[in-house]
């Protein structure tokens, strides 16, 4: 029987280094009504063995999670959905089999976030669902993995950082004996206050009227500190110092039975807790507020955001163009012809317009920012920009993909350079790159051509592109680079073929 889509629902899937997380929300107003979550405990940030390649096992607990996590999602309109990696997938070698598995199970790509576009998402839930969207504060999220900080006012983040100290690695390192002490806590603590100092000078200076936790050891530690009768939801300085004293007391968090939290959350919350003692003593936070939202709250906003065509994406690549002073008609050019181009072949490639054809126009706006660097080699240069950038609403695979498109539009192709994509990803990048590099080959004399006499088709990996003859004597640099673009695109296993009409 098939599900109606559910198309005002949004699906965000958030997989942890600790738990995978899904909600499903409907907009309501300038805000989002929760209608339903799941959470998984899969550990995958203990999963990684000494070679940091998720392990056999972890790999079957993950899928199984997202087995579930499937059935729930029949019903949302698939373009209504976004699942994304964190710090475990960041730093898995193997991450690229794991994805391919995980989007078979999901029918969505997975896209591994960096650690400032975790921060930003997590800020952008936080500034929605609090009661003083304009107040100046700060923001930080303690995961499995890795911890986020942020400090900005109204929406806009002005601070972003993202530490590799998670509560799952520092129970891991420095907290896997059986009796935990007060004293063992306070080493961790120590370790994490070594990390946090070279930038909280910078977020002291700034200052914020009010500090907000968000995640689930913020969240757990502020029910135990509750439970226990240490003090309210708010978790303080003096209240975290009394719960340390307290698990010193009992010998370990297992043995206060507490009902609070899960037993999957008691194994791991100590590192978490001497990640959160470092926090408040190396920035001077007095208090601090839990906040029930989170990473995946802040994706589904990100995208009613984008159904309501507040783009953060757009705003980044204007920024970047005019950092570097790109050629802004010429990109234009290139991005219609790009667009014009794509129309035609979309349907036979099995081309996704939302997605596919973004990308390939972000890359048509990009492909020729490296010529603020040199011209010679400029498609380098701009690789190399549009890798290492902070692209504030990418993804790394969307900013793997952009360096790729811009490396070699022009030019020679390395294939092997292509391999760090998925395997799924790999034909479809190819099929965007023989496009894009069209677009510009026609623009080369950079001024307007007459798009509408050029007529592809395209058959597998055939690309065949129909010209008027007469057009083609008139312009004899665009017919001989036609005639070369066949023999490049050969190295790709791609037939382009030139027709005179």
């Amino acid at each position: 029987m098939s599900v109606t889509a559910l198309t005002n629902s949004f699906a965000a899937i958030d997989l942890g280094s600790n738990s995978f997380h899904m909600v499903v929300a409907e907009p309501e107003g300038s805000s989002i009504r929760i209608i339903d979550g799941l959470r998984v405990p899969v550990r995958l940030g203990a999963g990684l063995d000494s070679e940091k390649r998720l392990k056999k096992q972890t790999r079957e607990r993950a899928l199984d999670a997202l087995g579930q996590f499937a059935e729930r999602l029949r019903g949302v309109p698939i373009r209504q959905v976004r699942v994304v990696g964190t710090n475990t997938l960041r730093r898995a070698k193997n991450s690229n089999d794991f994805m391919d598995e995980a989007q078979a199970i999901l029918g969505k790509r997975i896209e591994i976030i960096s650690g400032r576009e975790e921060a930003r998402l997590i800020f952008s839930a936080v500034s929605h669902a609090a009661p003083d969207p304009d107040a100046q504060r700060l923001v930080m999220d303690i995961g499995g993995g890795s911890t986020e900080i942020i400090i900005g006012k109204g929406y806009q983040p002005q601070l972003l950082e993202s530490i590799n100290m998670g509560c799952v690695s520092y129970t891991n390192k420095y907290l896997t004996d059986k009796k935990i002490r007060a004293s063992d806590i306070k080493k961790a603590s120590t370790e994490a206050q070594v990390e946090l100092t070279p930038i909280a000078r910078a977020y002291i200076d700034l200052g914020w009227s009010e500090a907000t936790g968000c995640s689930g050891t913020i969240k757990a530690v502020s029910r135990i500190i509750e439970e226990l009768g240490l003090g309210d939801s708010n978790i303080t300085r003096e209240s975290l110092k009394e719960l340390i004293n307290t698990i010193d007391k009992a010998g370990s968090v297992e043995k206060l039975n507490l009902q609070s939290i899960s037993s999957d959350r008691t194994a791991v919350i100590t590192g978490g807790i001497a990640i959160l003692h470092a926090l408040m003593k190396t920035l001077k936070i007095q208090s601090l507020k839990p906040s029930p939202v989170a990473l995946r709250e802040g994706l589904i906003f990100d995208m009613v955001g984008k159904a309501e065509h507040i783009d953060i994406q757009s705003q980044t690549l204007r920024n970047l163009e005019a950092r570097y002073g790109t050629d802004t008609q010429q990109s234009v050019r290139v991005v219609s012809a790009a667009t014009h181009f794509f129309h035609q072949v979309k349907k036979d490639w099995g081309l996704d317009e939302e997605n596919d054809l973004a990308e390939l126009t972000w890359a048509a706006q990009l492909h020729e920012i490296g010529k603020a660097v040199a011209h010679t080699q400029y498609h380098k240069h701009g690789a190399y920009i549009v890798e290492n950038s902070d692209l504030i609403g990418f993804s790394m695979a969307e900013q793997k993909n952009l360096a790729l498109l811009v490396r070699f539009h022009r030019r020679k192709i390395d294939v092997s350079a292509f391999d760090v994509l998925q395997k799924t990803e790999r034909l479809r990048v190819a099929k965007l790159l023989s496009i894009l590099r069209l677009a510009v080959l026609v623009h080369r004399g950079r001024h307007s051509v007459n798009l509408e006499q050029f007529k592809l088709k395209v058959k597998e990996n055939q690309l065949s592109v129909a010209v008027d003859k007469e057009w083609l004597e008139e312009n004899p640099l665009t017919s001989a680079e036609l005639q070369a673009e066949a023999d490049r695109l050969q190295m790709m296993n791609f037939k382009l073929k030139t027709i005179e009409s």
